[in-house]
C-alpha cells in the first residue's frame, strides 16, 4: 500500500472507530437512563395515551372520557388534562390543585425530561378532533424519591458530553500528533535548523502506529535534513576556503606584480645605464611573471566554466598515446622534471578516444605536474596507458614520493585546496586538480586517487568503452 492510500486508510479507520465508540456510548447511556429512570414506570398502569385518546368523547363541544378510564386513573393516582392549541386546559380529571392549567411552549418538554423539578411525571399525546388541535397530558406523582435518579436525570447528558470530549481529544491527538510533528520539522528546516523537533526525540514515541503510517514521509524529511545540513557544512567550508584562496591569489598576484613594478622602475630610471644582457634578463623575468598571472586568471575562469558546463568540448577522434608522449616531451624541459625519473609504458601505439585534445592534455598535464611539484628530487613517476579487453582505456600515473594522508586525498579535488603538507610547494592556484577532474568527467571518464604517507600516490583514470560508442554515433 502506497503512502497516499495508507494515510487515507489511517484517517478513515480512526473516524470509523470514533463513530463506533460514540454510538456505543450513547446507546449505553440511553439503556442506563431507561433502567434507572424508567424502572419505576413499569407495572403501575396498563393505561396508554392511545387508549385514552380513543375513549375521549366530544359532546356539545365538551370533552369526556368513559367511566372505565376514570376508575383506572383514580386507582393509579393519575390525572388527565386536555389542552387546546394555545396550551389552555379544556378538560381535566382527578388533577391535583397544585398542577397548573396552562402550559407555555416548551414547558411540557422540560417537565417530561426533568420530572424531578415538579415531582411528577408527564406523558403527552397530540391529535386533531373535530378540526380542533388538542394535547392530552397524563400525569402522576413521583413515588420513588431516590436522589440518584435526580442526579442521573440531570447529569447523564453532561457525562456523555464529557466522555465524548475525552474520546475526541484522544483520537484528535492520534490524528494530529504526527502531522504536527512533521510541521514542526518543516518549520525547523525553514529556519535553517537542520534537526528533528526536540520534543519528539524519543524513539519510542515515533515507533507508535500513527508515526509508522507516515514512515516514508519522515524518512524523506530525515534525508532532506541530512542533505541540507551537509550542504550547509560544505557551504561554510567553501566560503572559508574561498576566503583563504582569495587571500592566496591576492598574494600570488601581488608578488609578480611587485617584481614587474620593481624591474619597470629600475629600467625607467636615469640613474642606471643597463647592459643589453641585463635588460634581457629583466625582460625574461617580467615575462615569466606575466605568464604566471595569465595562468592564474585562466585557471580561475576555466574552473567556473567547467563547473557550469559553459565550455562546449570539440570532440574528435585522436590517439591518446600521442597526446601523452607530446606532453611528456614538453614537461621534461621544465626545471622540476630534471631531478625526477619519468617513464611511460603502453600496450599499444594506437589507442583511440573521442576527445578535446586541448583540454584533455591540460588535465594530464595538471596531474603529472602535481606529482613533479609536490615530491622531492629523484622521485620516480611512471605513466602507464593501456586498453583492456572490454575496450576501456586506463591511464595510471604513479609515483613513489611522499604520499598523502586520507584527509588530503578526500579534499584533493576541492577547488582552492592547496594541501596540508608544509614541506610541499603551495604556490599554485589550488585549482589544477579540480580542473583536471572536471575535464575528465566532461569526457565521460572517472578518476580515483590512492595514496599513503611515505609510500607514494597512484592516480587511476578510466574512460569507458560506451562513451566511445556514444561519441561515434
Amino acid at each position: 500500500m502506497n503512502l497516499r492510500n495508507r494515510i487515507a486508510f489511517y484517517f478513515v479507520s480512526r473516524l470509523f472507530w470514533l463513530f463506533i465508540i460514540w454510538g456505543l456510548l450513547i446507546g449505553l447511556s440511553i439503556i442506563l437512563f431507561h433502567f434507572f429512570i424508567g424502572n419505576d414506570q413499569q407495572g403501575n398502569s396498563q393505561l396508554s395515551m392511545n387508549n385514552i385518546v380513543e375513549h375521549t368523547v366530544v359532546k356539545n363541544q365538551e370533552l369526556s372520557v368513559n367511566t372505565e378510564i376514570k376508575e383506572d386513573l383514580q386507582h393509579n393516582h393519575m390525572w388527565l388534562q386536555v389542552l387546546d392549541e394555545d396550551g389552555y386546559e379544556t378538560f381535566a380529571f382527578n388533577k391535583p390543585e397544585t398542577v397548573q392549567d396552562h402550559y407555555a411552549p416548551g414547558e411540557l418538554v422540560a417537565d417530561y425530561i426533568y420530572p424531578a423539578n415538579k415531582e411528577y411525571e408527564l406523558s403527552t399525546w397530540y391529535d386533531t378532533v373535530n378540526n380542533q388541535e388538542l394535547t392530552w397530558v397524563l400525569g402522576k406523582p413521583i413515588t420513588n424519591h431516590n436522589p440518584f435518579l435526580y442526579w442521573a436525570n440531570n447529569l447523564w447528558m453532561l457525562s456523555i458530553i464529557a466522555i465524548g470530549i475525552i474520546i475526541a481529544l484522544f483520537f484528535g491527538k492520534q490524528l494530529s500528533a504526527p502531522i504536527l510533528y512533521m510541521v514542526s520539522w518543516v518549520e525547523n528546516l525553514s529556519k535553517e535548523k537542520y534537526e528533528k523537533p526536540s520534543y519528539h526525540s524519543k524513539r519510542r514515541r515515533q515507533s507508535k502506529a500513527e508515526y509508522k503510517t507516515f514512515q516514508e514521509l519522515t524518512q524523506a524529511l530525515s534525508r532532506l535534513t541530512s542533505t541540507l545540513k551537509r550542504n550547509q557544512v560544505e557551504r561554510e567550508m567553501l566560503e572559508e576556503t574561498r576566503e583563504e584562496w582569495m587571500t592566496g591569489v591576492s598574494h600570488d598576484l601581488k608578488t609578480p606584480l611587485s617584481t614587474i613594478k620593481g624591474y619597470t622602475a629600475i629600467l625607467a630610471s636615469d640613474a642606471y645605464d643597463w647592459k643589453q644582457e641585463e635588460v634581457r634578463h629583466f625582460a625574461n623575468t617580467m615575462e615569466e611573471r606575466v605568464a604566471y598571472m595569465e595562468q592564474l586568471i585562466e585557471d580561475f575562469s576555466l574552473t567556473f566554466q567547467l563547473k557550469n558546463d559553459a565550455i562546449p568540448l570539440q570532440l574528435e577522434k585522436g590517439n591518446v598515446v600521442d597526446v601523452i608522449q607530446n606532453l611528456l616531451k614538453q614537461l621534461q624541459g621544465l626545471p622540476e622534471a630534471r631531478n625526477n625519473r619519468i617513464s611511460f609504458e603502453t600496450n599499444s601505439e594506437q589507442i583511440s578516444l573521442h576527445m578535446d585534445t586541448k583540454y584533455l592534455k591540460r588535465a594530464f598535464e595538471n596531474l603529472i605536474a602535481n606529482s613533479m611539484k609536490h615530491n622531492p628530487p629523484e622521485t620516480s613517476i611512471a605513466i602507464k596507458l593501456y586498453e583492456d579487453h572490454s575496450g576501456k582505456i586506463h591511464i595510471v600515473i604513479e609515483d613513489d614520493g611522499i604520499g598523502m594522508d586520507q584527509e588530503t586525498v578526500d579534499h584533493l579535488f576541492d577547488r582552492y585546496f592547496r594541501g596540508t603538507n608544509n614541506a610541499s610547494d603551495t604556490s599554485g592556484t589550488g585549482l589544477g586538480m579540480a580542473i583536471a577532474r572536471q575535464i575528465i568527467f566532461a569526457h565521460g571518464g572517472d578518476i580515483v586517487i590512492k595514496s599513503k604517507p611515505h609510500l607514494g600516490t597512484q592516480c587511476h583514470i578510466i574512460f569507458p568503452n560506451d562513451f566511445q560508442e556514444d561519441s561515434i554515433s
